[in-house]
């Protein structure tokens, strides 16, 4: 056979050169001369990612020193074995000798006694089994072979980089697409080939990335549009590509828009054979169903096993063994690439490269992707979405439960039961975004799921309603309470008819719409409401079911509102022993009790214990939720306002100011939470002097409230409550009185005359009373404050010792200006 061993110079371009591959051409350059290392130098990795036109500059940066190189082609035996014995040849090798049997041995002989340095590259030695000839490669007895020490060095391209395949004679160099930091030299590489005309280097940088960095495609794309700027445009197709970000859209459409002559897929294609030569004939189907996953990373211990693939065709007569075979073939010849888990728990991820996924996406797969997903989604192993020890399996499914769902609605696939678990698993993934604070996310996967299963099972399935109680959570996490409470008294009522009074999932649904009872201010019906719901679940669960145990903390958290301090404790306390027994110290269900225990002893008069536990709570939370959770910014938001009472005024400002823009970012300006902290923000800058700032937050606060929850919700009063403290600073009695007397009577009409609301009220219009020169009215009702005070929190707390220190400065007459 005819062969030329002369390496192929003419494929490289000076006036394109090289990009991105320096620090890796450096190291091999380096493993290749280095003395004491006579190893086979392997640059492997996915078809298409520059291996050759690496090889191709070492090659030359030898040639330059006038160096001996030779190339050989391995992809056939033949030419393999041709361009070996020609070498042999070169070398000194007479035809006689190579005739022999032992050809093999002949070649490295003469090789080892060449006179000049030397480099032999091998490309293309995608199937390494060729490499063996008559030994083996991994035993360095085969036609391939490490160099005797200072003689030579041998350079080898191959998609295949199993350590296994090449044995410890070789030394593996990964050869990655130009991604992550290499993506500017992408972006350069489609310049290079495409000329300034295809467009802006940012727009280069993004369709490099759609590319993901593989040298192949760019050089494609980048020719394409050469090409295609050259044709004038009378003659163009009306959809050619001309520019980066055309390109980009109609390789979104498909990878047939831009690749005609199928060059890119037939680049894996040639991979997929040579696993079927070697008897995968599976690798194929399993390809395409990973390329049917969303481009996310892909959690392959928990969707590709056994058990998810039961439903998959022909994937599902695979054993364990058999799918880990499959998968490290495909990772062996770069198709897909793995990551390995990081710490004790984590779950390792495969990743596949956005053409490969493009060139093997087939959407006959789609069902079966969807059911691998919805198995994985409800076995045991997997979790619940709200339970902290399951969240990073949630993290990881949640992408392919919701990308999935979204394109089985798009379709125009009629089957019932595909469509029905995809409608479930990104029920799951929706309420995971919720526990992790993604509330208007949560919202929109939500509703889209809501509306297919209104379509696929009706308005009364137990599953439509159970996404419609989950939609009206996520309502009243957004602040949206008034929509929350329709969508749950929808629920509670359909769930009545269906199941009766005492099933789970009424008392469930009747919960929380207590919950948002709470917060609309209609709190004696919340109290109603909850006292039932704990009485049910103490008969049915028990007193320590952790059902019955969120029933009896908001029930604290509902007498708590109605101003009862003891007892909220102690139900508070309860619980926390509870869940620190049954859940541990830092479940977010622990944590929330402890959270609401300290508030409590605040509003005891504890507040260095306050201080203490909310500080803990605090460090938990931002490290299982991170820093911009909302159950985190409500703990600094808490501690902040603990932080004020000691006098720390201005370490609260700073805590409240970065509160306050977390949640402008996170809810927008006039979400509840963020008017909260806005009006507390607003209090701390009264007490720093800064009366006028203070009064136009608090007004801009109390507009919004009013429009949101009408006029006499506590939230409303609150706000005008305030306002009025710093009308009176600014020497607006007058007003600072009308506001206070209309407080007074509502507080009294909606909370009694002994709700703490409603004596601090008393209280401070007793102080603007004073200030109008009516002592003994303020005097009167200074001395009732201070009466109840005494009653409910004892002689020491710090508001019964502010009433007592006013009522005692009643007694002297006020300094005139």
């Amino acid at each position: 056979m005819a062969v030329t061993v002369a390496p192929p110079v003419g494929l490289r371009d000076p006036e394109r050169p090289l990009r991105g591959r320096e620090a890796l051409i450096e190291r091999v350059e380096s493993a290749l001369s280095a003395p004491g290392s006579p190893r086979v130098q392997v640059l492997c990795g996915l078809g298409g990612s520059g291996k050759t036109a690496i090889a191709l500059e070492l090659a030359c940066s030898r040639l330059s020193r006038e160096q001996q190189v030779w190339w050989v082609d391995a992809r056939q035996s033949g030419t393999l074995e041709a361009g070996l014995r020609a070498i042999a040849r070169q070398a000194g090798a007479s035809e006689d000798e190579l005739r022999a049997g032992d050809a093999v041995d002949v070649l490295w002989s003469y090789a080892a006694q060449f006179e000049r340095p030397w480099l032999l590259v091998v490309d293309n030695a995608d199937d390494p089994a060729l490499l063996n000839g008559p030994g083996r490669l991994s035993e360095g007895t085969g036609w391939i072979r490490a160099p005797a020490a200072g003689r030579g060095a041998v350079l080898v391209t191959s998609r295949d980089s199993t350590p296994q395949t090449w044995g410890g004679g070789c030394l593996l160099h990964p050869v990655r697409p130009l991604t992550g930091d290499g993506v500017t030299d992408a972006a350069q590489v489609l310049r290079d080939h495409a000329g300034e005309r295809a467009g802006s280097f940012a727009d280069a940088r993004q369709l490099a990335r759609r590319l993901g960095g593989l040298p192949l495609a760019l050089r494609l794309a980048g020719t394409y549009l050469a090409d295609a700027n050259a044709v004038p445009a009378p003659y163009r197709e009306p959809d050619m590509p001309v520019d980066f970000c055309s390109y980009q859209a109609a390789l979104d459409r498909g990878l047939e828009h831009v690749d005609r002559a199928n060059v890119i897929e037939q680049t894996w294609t040639m991979s997929l054979k040579l696993l079927e030569q070697q008897g995968m004939s599976l690798a194929r189907p399993l390809l395409r169903l990973i390329a049917t996953f969303a481009d996310a990373p892909l959690p392959y211990t928990l969707l590709l096993t056994p058990k998810t693939l039961a439903d998959a065709g022909e994937l599902a007569q695979l054993d364990g063994p058999g799918v880990w075979t499959l998968l490290t073939a495909l990772a062996g010849l770069g198709l897909v690439d793995f990551e390995p888990a990081t710490g004790s728990s984590a779950l390792p991820v495969l990743r596949v490269h956005p053409l490969v996924r493009d060139a093997s996406l087939d959407h006959t797969a789609l069902g079966t992707a969807i059911q691998a997903v919805h198995s994985s989604a409800l076995a045991s192993e997997t979790g619940r979405p709200e339970d902290p020890d399951y969240w990073e399996h949630w993290t990881l499914l949640q992408p392919h439960a919701l990308d999935l769902f979204h394109r089985i609605a798009s379709s125009e696939s009629t089957d019932q039961t595909i469509a029905n678990a995809a409608a479930t698993m990104a029920n799951l993934a929706a309420r995971h975004l919720r526990i992790k604070g993604l509330y208007g996310q949560a919202h929109t996967e939500l509703e889209a799921v809501l509306v297919r299963r209104r379509a696929i099972l009706g308005d009364t399935h137990p599953h439509t309603l159970s996404t419609r109680h989950e939609l009206g959570l996520v309502l009243r996490d957004l602040g949206e309470v008034e929509q929350a409470r329709t969508e749950l008294e929808a629920v509670l009522a359909h769930r009545r008819a269906i199941w009766g009074d005492t099933h789970s999932d009424t008392l469930t649904a009747r919960h929380n719409l207590a919950m948002v009872l709470r917060e609309l201010g209609e709190v004696e019906q919340a109290r109603t409401e909850f006292v039932a719901v704990l009485a049910h679940r103490r008969a049915i669960l028990g007193d320590t079911h952790p059902d019955t145990l969120t029933a009896r903390h908001e029930l604290g958290m509902v007498l708590r509102q109605l101003g009862e301090v003891e007892q909220p404790r102690i139900e508070f306390m309860a619980v926390l022993t509870h869940r620190r027994a049954i859940l541990g110290d830092t479940h977010p269900h622990t944590l929330t009790a402890r959270h609401n225990l300290a508030m409590v002893l605040r509003e005891l008069g504890e507040v260095e214990q306050a201080r203490t536990e909310l500080g803990a709570v605090l460090a938990h939370r931002r490290a299982i939720l991170g820093d911009t959770h909302p159950h985190t910014l409500t703990a600094r938001h808490n501690l902040a306002m603990v932080l004020r009472e000691p006098g720390e005024v201005e370490q609260a400002r700073t805590e409240l100011e970065a509160v306050l823009a977390h949640r402008r970012a996170i809810w927008g300006d006039t979400h509840s939470d963020t008017l909260t902290v806005r009006q507390n923000l607003a209090m701390v800058l009264r007490e720093l002097g800064e009366v006028e700032q203070a009064r136009t937050e608090l007004g801009a606060v109390l507009t919004h409230r009013r429009a949101i929850l009408g006029d006499t919700h506590p939230d409303t009063l609150t706000a005008r409550h305030n306002l009025a403290m710093v009308l009176r600073d600014l020497g607006e009695v007058e007003q600072a009185r009308t506001e206070l007397d209309s407080v007074l009577a509502h507080r009294r009409a909606i909370l009694g005359d002994t709700h703490p609301h409603t004596l601090t009220a008393r209280h401070n219009l007793a102080m603007v009373l004073r200030d109008l020169g009516e002592v003994e009215q303020a005097r009167t009702e200074m001395e009732a404050v201070l009466a109840h005070r005494r009653a409910i929190l004892g002689d020491t707390h710090p508001h019964t010792l502010t009433a007592r220190h006013n009522l005692a400065a009643l007694q002297q007459p006020r300094a005139v200006d």
